[in-house]
């Protein structure tokens, strides 16, 4: 099994494991007492973002990059109509440029040119590692050193042989 192999199977294991659905044969249970706000978040979560078929995509992708950058299309009078991933490398985070409020945040799709606000986007990212922030930490972060050791190995050792 070659390197990018294992990488990706653990990928997929991490999202399996991640994404399990329960007794009942939902991946994400909703509890409210009360059954308007129940039937809402039922609403937005399986019928509008369809957590059943997207949720292990979108877990894959935060484990692999340590971030996901999800644009949330918001109607006025309906909420979240659709969702929609955004490229990683292209979306920056601007934190700080308001004075009078520090918690100010926007996002800025820099090759398309466009700013959004908080609101717009749903940013889940893996924290733990402050030298990354405000982004998020892959979890093959650990991995690197050992695999570009063992890269070097291989080399030498092939280079040894001829």
């Amino acid at each position: 099994m070659d390197q990018d192999a294992i990488i990706a199977s653990a990928l997929d294991i991490i999202s399996d494991e991640s994404t399990l659905k329960n007794d009942m044969g939902e991946v994400l249970q909703i509890r409210s007492s009360n059954e308007d706000i129940q039937k809402l978040l039922y609403n937005l979560f399986y019928d509008v973002l369809n957590v059943e078929f997207n949720l292990w995509m979108w877990t894959r992708q935060m484990c692999k990059y340590g971030d996901f950058i999800l644009y949330l299309d918001i109607d006025d009078q309906i909420g979240v109509k659709s969702t929609i991933a955004l490229p990683l490398q292209e979306v920056e985070r601007l934190e700080g440029l308001d004075a009078t409020n520090p918690n100010y945040i926007q996002y800025q799709w820099n090759s398309a040119g466009m700013t959004f606000e908080n609101w717009q986007i749903a940013h889940f990212r893996v924290l733990g590692n402050d030298r990354y922030a405000p982004y998020g930490t892959s979890v093959l972060e650990p991995a690197r050193r050992i695999w570009r050791q063992l890269t070097l190995l291989e080399d030498a050792m092939m280079a040894y042989r001829i």
